[in-house]
């Protein structure tokens, strides 16, 4: 069924610009592949380029929330399961996907992606076997430490991530609802976290 669906979208482009299906097929990978290239570095470049103390300023300003760099999150993109893949495709939501991991600046721009892992998996087996979670864990792009603003405790830059996260020194999760709903402090850090 997914060649079946790829064929009609070439068939639909080649009745759609009177080329052959043939040739699409031949030429929308090498195209895509060009616009990969020149275009990823401009518009999500490496980490190691990207101004995290910029980012973090962002996140006071924009959110109040101190010593943040980016906001992680996975996203299941349904997907037609491919052929003799058994049930790695299949998530807990009852479909087929890909997980598109991502993480996001104050601005909800994409800074980082990790994406194609099976949809059997969960956000937090994702993070730590994706390159950007190897980054994270070892701490290599973080800026130094940091005081929160009219304090005098220094602590580090993190991440942000909902509750499929492991917290760790650099990934900060919310506190689980039972605990947010009988203590309004926590409440409050939940609410600033989402």
């Amino acid at each position: 069924m997914y060649n079946s669906l790829l064929l009609e979208s070439f068939r639909s482009m080649a009745f759609s610009y009177r080329i052959s299906s043939s040739n699409i097929s031949k030429f929308v990978p090498v195209v895509l592949k060009a616009l990969k290239t020149k275009l990823q570095a401009t518009f999500l470049p490496p980490l190691s380029q990207i101004n995290w103390k910029e980012k973090a300023e962002e996140f006071w300003t924009r959110w109040n929330f101190p010593n943040c760099l980016a906001g992680l999150d996975g996203k299941h993109v349904r997907i037609v399961a491919p052929n003799n893949t058994g049930s790695l495709f299949h998530n807990y939501k009852n479909y087929f996907s890909n997980v598109l991991l991502a993480m996001v600046d104050a601005k909800c721009k994409f800074v980082g992606i990790d994406v194609g892992s099976y949809g059997k998996e969960g956000d937090a087996g994702i993070f730590k076997k994706s390159e950007i979670g190897r980054q994270i864990t070892n701490g290599t792009f973080f800026p130094p430490p940091r005081y929160l603003p009219g304090s005098n405790i220094l602590l580090p830059h993190v991440i942000v991530g909902d509750e499929a996260f492991r917290l760790d020194k650099y990934v900060m999760k919310p506190y689980c609802r039972k605990q947010a709903v009988q203590d309004d402090e926590k409440r409050r850090f939940n609410y600033h976290l989402c």
